[in-house]
């Protein structure tokens, strides 16, 4: 038996409509060129398979926000670039107050150690997420963890777009502060 043709045009659509047969066809048709286009960038077999996962799952997870009239295709390819830059983003984060570490202490960081340090760092970085105010925390979770745009954070918490801008520039000021104070206490002591 022969499956049924969907048009790209229309697979957003019954996607948001949470038709599942769409959905597979989208994971089967676009999922390779997703996954390689991450490739490209990331140059991490599991990297990759991670970003591709989370964004077929968010893909389902947030399917109402999917817009309306919008080409999957398109759409898909935004959402594997999101992912793919949130990744580099958060990496470079996780570098840069490591570096700063390993600079005030002025040591040799083996293997073992760096990796000690990036859970030290990691674990003080979702301790300090989890001490905002809990909207705060919220909208900043849907930004930088889920890779919401803060159009699409407005929409899914009914508020305004200016606002979830607001917070999150609020909590990373504060994260950022209080990170580097652990951090340097951390290494004075």
């Amino acid at each position: 038996m022969k499956s049924p043709v969907i048009k790209e045009e229309n697979l957003g659509q019954l996607i948001k409509e949470g038709n599942g047969l769409a959905f597979d066809m989208a994971f089967k048709q676009y999922r390779e060129l997703l996954f390689r286009h991450a490739y490209a960038i990331l140059r991490d077999m599991d990297d990759t398979e991670d970003v591709i996962q989370e964004v077929y799952t968010d893909l389902w997870e947030k399917r109402a926000l999917i817009p309306d009239g919008i080409g999957i295709s398109g759409y898909l390819y935004s959402m594997t670039r999101n992912r793919v830059l949130n990744k580099l983003k958060h990496d470079k984060v996780i570098e840069k107050y490591l570096e700063h570490a390993v600079y005030q202490q002025k040591i040799d960081v083996e293997a073992s150690d760096q990796w000690v340090l990036e859970k030290e760092l990691a674990t003080i970085i979702e301790t300090e997420i989890k001490k905002l105010p809990q909207r705060m925390q919220e909208i900043f979770l849907l930004s930088r963890k889920e890779g919401l745009s803060h159009k699409e954070i407005a929409a899914l918490l009914q508020i305004t777009e200016g606002t979830s801008k607001l917070q999150v520039s609020k909590a990373l000021k504060i994260l950022k502060n209080n990170i580097l104070v652990i951090i340097t206490l951390m290494v004075v002591g």
